[in-house]
């Protein structure tokens, strides 16, 4: 059947819209493929022996590494990370400087997840982990974060210290010693751990390629209109 286009600006966004949505699906599936190469990278190192202290001294990309370290918290400058959620409750991620033996810098450890109170000006209370200990744990970078605005929310520093996101340039500043440039999160049974689950992902590959298969449809549908609305 013989094909013309009735109207130009309708057929120029149709184009434009359907390479849209092409490249969102490709963009999608490339998400997706980085996904399975970070689920692969952890299924890998996590079979790999614990890293000691001497290791971390080392230059290396040490993620998703577990790693056993002897040392002590430093009770008195505990982190609230704001605004997280677990399990359905609004709380803090609870993260406090680790010590370690042999280690050149302190490293942050990740606690895992505390309710707030009812109240937010009542912050909740942080049971203090005291005397030497060995604790163990998996590597990650830093969790990453949008800043529109001040890391805390007031310019007195108290402790616990609750903030907005992480920044490590920051948090040294108000530690007055260096961070680590990595997270420790600890084993979900240590017994400093409040409740902590080991998440690589937020997303998984699988809906990722669900997303990419809808805009690819999306793409399809229009491509297909376009043409049944210009045959003659």
């Amino acid at each position: 059947m013989p094909f013309k286009i009735k109207n130009w600006k309708l057929a120029l966004l149709a184009i434009l819209l359907i390479g849209l949505f092409t490249s969102l699906g490709l963009w999608q599936l490339s998400r997706a493929a980085q996904k399975k190469i970070l689920l692969k990278s952890f299924a890998d190192r996590t079979e790999h022996l614990p890293l000691t202290a001497n290791d971390m001294n080392q230059s290396g990309d040490w993620r998703f590494y577990q790693v056993t370290l002897e040392g002590v918290f430093d009770n008195a400058h505990t982190i609230l990370l704001d605004n997280k959620i677990y399990q359905g409750k609004v709380g803090y991620e609870v993260y406090t400087p680790f010590k370690a033996k042999d280690m050149a810098t302190p490293i942050l450890v990740d606690r895992g997840f505390i309710p707030a109170g009812q109240y937010r000006e009542t912050l909740p209370a942080i049971h203090a982990i005291a005397g030497n200990l060995t604790i163990t744990g998996m590597l990650n970078v830093p969790p990453t974060y949008v800043s529109f605005g001040k890391m805390n929310e007031s310019s007195t520093i108290t402790w616990p210290l609750r903030i907005e996101y992480l920044n490590f340039a920051e948090l040294s500043g108000f530690l007055s010693y260096p961070l680590y440039r990595y997270v420790l999160h600890l084993t979900p049974t240590d017994p400093a751990a409040y409740a902590i689950k080991w998440q690589i992902v937020t997303m998984g590959p699988e809906k990722h390629m669900g997303y990419a298969v809808q805009w690819f449809a999306f793409a399809f549908t229009l491509l297909i209109l376009s043409v049944a609305l210009n045959r003659r």
